[in-house]
């Protein structure tokens, strides 16, 4: 009897764990569907939107970059939406809205659901605005109304689009200006316009909206999604010259601006506020490479600015410092572009392993 006891102990114990491990498999599943609850309502609410504006096309903006939104209240008077409740709280009643951006012949749809207390919008602004500097100053910076990424080791890594970025700052319109982590594979002239006044008769910089360079941020721009579009924001690019003597001035490098432009290139005073070094005030100081995230390999690209004294001589990031080179020359070249203060980051610390993740 002892013995069929025992026997049957064991079974009895195995069938325990097993129990034990559905139970635990079971509670994970139900603590892990408040996330895709809250994705599948934001998707109802995209559909919900999409459906409102098909049968009033004429609410729709009419110009590239243009914005419209509908309140979850709206949808659901017109019987395109439920009431929404909280997942996680039956008695709590979601709000929010969907917002529609314009962008070329088509239209991205972004909704924004608050579930207080539960599932609200996780600003990126606001967590980069939370960041503190760390005990060798590394860390964000408010700089006259601009909070800024500097130092060496910065986290400060973001994807957007599915490509990897790094923040440079939020700007005074409280934008958030992004620059690509790692350099085009291919290399790009500047400008390759006929000149007689260059040692090889070409590149002329006098006119931005000229030159080659634009066009091949252009294309890129066209290469990147209908959702990451509608988070661009246009910017008047700063494209003043200057010589490699000049101390860095926001006024002499923005004393020339382009038209609004959906993507760009970084500007000297980005290279000179990423840095730590006290002695980094003039753009030819090798000191401005140090204690800079910016002055690495990953970072060789043409800058926006000219040259002051030669209109085919361009200002470039070589080396982890920054020189002049012809304008024909060709680069590597890591993008900028701001995204707009309404972004939301879905997961992420910054670091290159687990960088803030952009929702699209």
């Amino acid at each position: 009897m002892l013995e069929f006891i025992k026997e049957k102990s064991y079974y009895l114990l195995g069938g325990t764990v097993i129990l034990l491990v559905i139970i635990i498999i079971i509670a994970s599943c139900s603590n892990n569907s408040g996330g895709s609850s809250y994705s599948k309502i934001e998707e109802k609410m995209k559909l919900a939107a999409k459906n409102y504006y098909d049968a009033r096309k004429n609410k729709l903006p009419k110009e590239d970059g243009g914005v419209v939104k509908v309140n979850i209240g709206t949808l659901v008077d017109a019987e395109l939406l439920e009431e929404i409740k909280d997942p996680k709280n039956k008695e709590n009643t979601c709000t929010g809205y969907v917002e529609v951006t314009k962008v070329g012949e088509d239209y991205s749809y972004m909704p924004f659901l608050t579930c207080k207390g539960s599932y609200e919008p996780k600003y990126l602004t606001d967590v980069i605005k939370g960041v503190k500097t760390d005990e060798y100053g590394n860390g964000v910076y408010n700089m006259n109304g601009e909070y800024i990424y500097r130092g060496k080791d910065v986290n400060n890594y973001v994807k957007f689009d599915n490509k990897l970025w790094r923040i440079i700052k939020i700007d005074k319109d409280g934008d958030i200006k992004i620059v690509s982590a790692e350099p085009t594979e291919d290399s790009y002239p500047f400008d390759t316009a006929y000149n007689s006044e260059s040692e090889d008769n070409s590149g002329i910089t006098t006119d931005f909206l000229k030159t080659d360079i634009r066009k091949t941020l252009n294309d890129y721009y066209k290469s990147l999604s209908k959702e990451a579009k509608a988070m661009i924001v246009k910017k008047q690019l700063c494209v003043g010259s200057y010589l490699l003597s000049d101390e860095f001035s926001y006024e002499k490098e923005c004393s020339k601006l382009t038209d609004y432009e959906y993507i760009g290139l970084l500007n000297p005073t980005d290279y000179q506020n990423a840095s730590l070094a006290t002695e980094c005030k003039i753009l030819e100081n090798r000191e401005c490479s140090n204690y800079n995230y910016l002055a690495n390999k990953n970072f060789r690209s043409w800058l926006l600015n000219t040259y002051e004294k030669k209109n085919y001589k361009v200002l470039n990031i070589s080396s982890g410092s920054i020189s002049i080179s012809t304008a024909s020359n060709e680069k590597r070249l890591n993008f900028a572009l701001y995204v707009n203060n309404k972004a939301i980051t879905l997961v992420g610390n910054g670091t290159l392993e687990t960088p803030y993740e952009i929702k699209m």
